[in-house]
């Protein structure tokens, strides 16, 4: 027994990882104590009350690296099995010492959040003996990292709500996976990553000049300045809820930044996130916020859409290298930039995600603006619980809400409905209502067609001769296939096929917007440099030019929709209220909403609010669309009455069961999976990530290479993604690395992905 005791004295060395490129190991105090430092430091600026939590989680969360079976299996004295799995030591004395939290927190940093019956039996059951296995460990941790306190104090304010507990728990799971990842790759790579501070003052100067440079002639120019100055003035108000109703075409883009740079300055808050909905086109406000705060490319404005898919550990077994196994997890989004510009889809589903490399970016939501842009696009089924989590990070982690938009939901409490609603006081308009209901009556720029009777239908091919007779005309159609139909018909209905473009969902962010062209200096050829220069311009799209996309058509036909996206296709026409007669007077655009004959719509919401739609316009006058803006306040709260607004996600949440809530919460019904398609620089960013040298201890990808690559990603359904790798168009970027990209010749210059379909030209010589 003594010389057992001499040589634990002289073998002090305990690993948390082997040897870096430079052949230094990554000694385990060491590892435990700047993790336990860093999480601290986020919890500081994120909500101090987390501070001795976010330490303790830290410090712990690799004690199962202490037992000798470890140590051998990184010395590759032994293989991995059950015996050199690790985190559910650490997670069991936080347990013991009835730290709940922490406990989550550690049992999950590598396999995920655990529901709380699961947790249980890991920490009490056989399988682990973490009970007789834990004290040996806490000797070796307490001679080299001081004692471990009798208690970890979790934050007071949990006591209030089984959902504040639940949401703490998140956000110190959340603060101690970015900072177990960063310390990791600092190791690797040898130096910290540095991330740029929020200068709200400094950004909204930029903002403010960009602003100037702009022509105030003009009642619409004049009526975008004063909703900008209106922003400002009301910008120095306590943290909380605010809205922005402007109607299309008002400048909500820039007045919401003005709101929120202003905001956080006066507040010192630390970022300012932007979310936009998932059929949006983002890279449109992305480019211009760049453009604007950070035309030095400085990592100011991030963009963030598609989500690197990173396989978690079914248990906890772990490789030698942190590289082998999982390379993209170090290198995932963590959101660490002054500006963020990112999607519903990834800023919802990391509220209720129980994977590590979605939930590692939630604690740099804390102490943020966060603008809506198109709030009426949350998704309905999941309003309850978001608005409860609204709530939560309001009340204990100083976030402040935009909620902007031309169509405010009403996101009022109801009984039967959300219950999770706000009180009448508790958002804070930014425009007064009077002031908001003149904009609406003095933005009105276009004027509908009447609606169509039930039995009046339109056949695609009428409708592209139609268009074919417009020089300049948009038609907006609810599903892809819709879009590719109505694309060819056009094309063979116009003498110039370039003037006939498509967009939708299928093509990568990088390409729609080099279709679109730059908002300011639009590139000859482009659907913008066309209407700027009254060149013959037809476009067919999806949904997802509806939200944010500055084009202006003298003429719009509309798919019947829901009433919220037609009002938003009508936001594209006569944009710029520039419409003229022949004796230069100002006249309306078009808009025509039409039923098609073959009218297939998404499922679920989508097509029930279309059905609420049709019966709340037939009959009414359709001027009111674009003029009243307390009609979609009774459109919305009908509609969350028809359809569900949680589906037993709060439910789970009082339980504590994290995975169910991570199935229930999500955003879009089918899987999706993010694809690298062969598109301009695509191509040769591959090439390089593929030929780059291997080194020992270092990642081949990093996440400026994630960041350059998702501009050219698209969004597959689980169904197309299968029929791609049995066609073998799909290949793995790296061997180890299952970022599927596609194989050339499986990308078309117009229209994007295409798997069967192809359109008839491209077989004719």
């Amino acid at each position: 027994m003594a010389s057992l005791m001499v040589q634990e004295k002289l073998e002090t060395t305990y690993l948390a990882h082997t040897e870096n490129a430079s052949g230094v190991p990554h000694l385990l105090r060491e590892h435990l104590y700047f993790v336990g430092k860093l999480a601290r430091h986020f919890s500081e600026k994120a909500c101090p009350a987390l501070n001795e939590s976010a330490d303790w989680a830290g410090r712990l969360h690799d004690l199962g690296k202490y037992r000798d079976e470890f140590q051998s299996y990184l010395r590759n004295q032994r293989d991995s099995s059950t015996e050199t799995h690790h985190a559910v030591y650490g997670a069991a004395a936080a347990f013991q010492r009835e730290s709940n939290g922490p406990a989550f927190a550690i049992a999950g940093h590598h396999a995920g959040l655990h529901d709380r019956d699961a947790l249980q039996e890991l920490l009490l059951g056989s399988k682990y003996q973490a009970e007789t296995r834990v004290p040996p460990l806490l000797t070796r941790f307490e001679r080299e990292l001081g004692k471990l306190p009798e208690r970890i104090a979790d934050p007071d304010f949990i006591q209030t709500s089984p959902y504040s507990v639940e949401f703490y728990i998140r956000m110190l799971f959340s603060l101690l996976i970015d900072a177990d990842r960063l310390d990791t790759e600092a190791h690797a790579n040898g130096f910290c990553r540095l991330a740029p501070k929020l200068d709200a003052a400094g950004l909204l100067q930029r903002l403010m000049d960009e602003k100037n440079a702009k022509s105030s002639e003009g009642e619409l120019n004049a009526l975008r300045h004063r909703i900008f100055q209106a922003c400002l003035d009301r910008a120095n108000e306590a943290p909380g809820f605010f809205s922005l109703t402007v109607p299309t075409g008002g400048g909500k883009t820039l007045s919401g930044m003005a709101f929120a740079l202003a905001h956080a300055a006066h507040h010192q808050l630390r970022r300012v996130i932007v979310v936009i909905p998932y059929l949006s086109i983002i890279e449109q406000n992305a480019a211009q916020y760049r453009r604007i705060l950070d035309p030095d490319d400085e990592g100011i404005v991030v963009e963030h859409h598609s989500a690197i898919p990173v396989p978690e550990d079914v248990d906890e077994s772990r490789p030698l290298s942190p590289f082998e196994k999982h390379p993209a997890e170090y290198a995932v989004e963590n959101w660490d930039a002054p500006v963020i510009v990112t999607t519903s889809v990834q800023f919802i589903e990391t509220l209720f995600a129980s994977r590590t490399s979605r939930c590692r970016k939630l604690h740099n939501i804390a102490r943020s603006v966060v603008i809506f842009d198109e709030v009426q696009t949350l998704p309905s089924h999941l309003l309850n619980p978001l608005l409860n989590v609204f709530r939560e990070l309001r009340q204990h982690y100083g976030t402040s809400f935009v909620f902007s938009t031309a169509t405010q939901p009403a996101f009022r409490r109801r009984p039967l409905s959300l219950t999770e609603g706000f009180s009448p006081d508790e958002i804070k308009p930014i425009l007064d209502d009077d002031v908001a209901k003149a904009v609406f009556r003095r933005l009105n720029r276009v004027a509908f067609k009447p609606f169509p009777r039930p039995d009046e239908t339109l056949a695609w091919e009428t409708l592209a001769e139609s268009m074919a007779e417009c020089d300049q005309v948009l038609c907006v159609v609810n599903v892809r296939r819709h879009a590719f139909e109505l694309w060819e018909k056009l094309r063979n209905s116009v003498g110039d096929k370039d003037s006939v473009f498509h967009l939708s969902s299928a093509m990568c962010a990088e390409h729609r917007l080099a279709i679109l062209g730059e908002d300011r200096d639009p590139a000859p050829g482009t659907i913008r440099w066309r209407l700027r220069n009254r060149q013959p311009c037809r476009l067919v799209s999806t949904q997802l030019i509806e939200a944010g996309v500055d084009v202006d058509f003298p003429a719009v036909w509309r798919a019947l929709a829901p009433m919220d996206s037609i009002v938003q296709t009508a936001g594209r026409c006569n944009r710029e209220n520039l419409l003229t007669d022949e004796n230069g007077n100002a006249i309306p655009g078009k808009v025509i909403v039409f039923r098609p004959e073959t009218h297939s719509l998404p499922a679920g919401i989508y097509k029930t609010a279309t059905g609420l739609t049709a019966t709340l316009l037939d009959g009414m006058d359709m001027e009111k669309l674009t003029t009243d803006p307390a009609l979609f306040d009774r459109y919305f709260d009908q509609l969350y009455q028809l359809v569900p607004t949680d589906r037993k996600i709060q439910e789970e949440r009082e339980k504590l069961h994290f995975r169910k809530v991570a199935g229930l919460a999500r955003v879009i019904e089918d899987d999706t999976q993010a694809a690298v398609v062969p598109y301009g620089k695509a191509i040769d960013i591959v090439r390089t990530i593929r030929e780059r040298p291997v080194e020992p201890g270092k990642p081949r990808i990093s996440r400026d290479d994630l960041r350059a690559l998702q501009r050219y990603m698209v969004n597959l359904h689980t169904r197309d993604h299968q029929r791609l790798l049995s066609l073998k168009a799909i290949r793995p970027l790296l061997p180890n690395l299952d970022i599927p990209v596609l194989e050339e010749g499986w990308y078309h210059d117009h229209l994007g992905v295409l798997i069967d379909q192809r359109p008839t030209e491209d077989f004719l010589l």
